[in-house]
């Protein structure tokens, strides 16, 4: 029988799947939606000191579209803060959420101050939260914006000072924007907390080239999207058998392939946020379809059984083949006379006839395999 249960900084969480903070996670009733689609947890949305980051402008959110006809992507652009309540109401807010919901409840804030740190934290913890996240990478916060150089110094100090404060499990969110995450990773777990985060988005920029400023609210903003998963799955590889502490995946997941892939470098548990936001809560119950599904296919009852199985696997640069072992070759029957292999081959290995041909100059790239719309390149063995 399938068990998608997982054990995350000492709480039980009845799916891996945790729906990260943010707007969709800032109400009971948006919660309870997140449970009606299977969510194992939710990270409330951050409460943080300074004023201005508890109201966000409007319009906040812009879907960013990228890359050539046919091959797209896109960012997920927002200027979202944090939680317009005080204190007291986002306590309260826990709380009920604690009475009207079977989820694990990971409270979140983010201080300035050490005494606020100690003293919400503190709150947090007898609103009855399971888990405190501390919120040290919002890409919209004074911290990352303008005190990068003292990212780690910061977290090792914020995390020891709420370790020392509170009794619940403590868990660190991470910038993706420092010199290097695992030697940051190594510092949370040294700092004594239960667990960590990678990562919260990067802070980027879009701009409007008619006015020629930066659109919606006029400067930076957090940006995340299918793009950005390979980054996070290539830091959780090395920090996976570095740290003892559990790691809580996050950035880009947009399908069930995305969330398995998660586990397969180490991750405990997979947090999703834009998905949800254009796709709906359902999406949570997708993913988790398809993950079931996955399993089934291989034979496992539970996701410790394939977590971390690629990175024994993951070949360090010394050890990669570099004899060419394939190249091109073109079916003629599918091949439409686009020419798209032609203008991206490098190489002047491809010859126009009445269809397209593969002459001896091939090199073996598998550039032109990747761009034909008609799949009509195939790389085969080379002889």
């Amino acid at each position: 029988m399938i068990d998608l249960s997982v054990n995350f900084a000492g709480k039980k969480l009845k799916s891996p799947i945790i729906v990260a903070s943010s707007g969709l996670t800032e109400t009971v009733a948006r919660v309870q939606k997140a449970e009606q689609f299977g969510a194992g947890g939710v990270v409330v949305k951050t409460k943080f000191e300074e004023p201005m980051m508890a109201k966000s402008p409007t319009p906040r959110f812009s879907v960013l579209s990228h890359g050539f006809v046919g091959d797209r992507s896109l960012s997920f652009y927002s200027i979202e803060q944090g939680a317009e309540v005080d204190i007291d109401g986002y306590c309260d807010e826990i709380t009920r959420m604690k009475e009207q919901t079977d989820l694990a409840i990971i409270g979140s804030v983010g201080c300035v101050n050490d005494e606020t740190w100690v003293s919400w934290s503190k709150a947090v913890e007898r609103a009855g939260a399971d888990v405190l996240e501390l919120n040290l990478s919002c890409p919209h916060s004074n911290l990352v914006i303008g005190n990068a150089k003292s990212i780690g110094e910061t977290i090792d100090h914020v995390t020891r000072l709420v370790k020392k404060s509170v009794s619940i499990p403590v868990i660190s969110k991470m910038t993706p924007q420092m010199n290097s995450p695992l030697a940051t990773a190594q510092v949370i777990q040294e700092a004594g907390a239960d667990g960590l985060t990678a990562f919260s988005r990067f802070l980027g920029l879009d701009l409007d080239i008619e006015t020629q400023a930066p659109i919606m609210h006029g400067g930076f903003g957090g940006h995340g999207g299918p793009w950005s998963i390979n980054y996070a799955l290539r830091w959780i590889s090395v920090m996976y058998p570095a740290i003892n502490i559990p790691i809580s995946g996050c950035g880009g997941v947009t399908k069930w392939q995305d969330v398995v892939k998660y586990f397969l470098v180490g991750a405990n548990n997979v947090q999703i946020c834009a998905a949800v936001y254009m796709r709906g809560y359902e999406v949570i119950e997708t993913l988790l379809n398809g993950l079931k599904k996955y399993m089934e296919e291989h034979g496992y009852n539970s996701i410790e059984e394939f977590r971390g199985n690629t990175v024994p696997r993951i070949k360090q640069l010394s050890e990669y083949n570099r004899e060419q072992v394939v190249v091109a070759k073109i079916s003629e029957d599918k091949c439409n006379t686009c020419g798209s292999c032609a203008k991206s081959c490098i190489y002047f290995a491809i010859d126009k006839g009445e269809t397209y041909r593969v002459n001896d100059k091939c090199a073996g790239c598998g550039l032109c395999e990747q761009i034909c719309p008609s799949k009509a390149v195939q790389m085969v063995a080379y002889a």
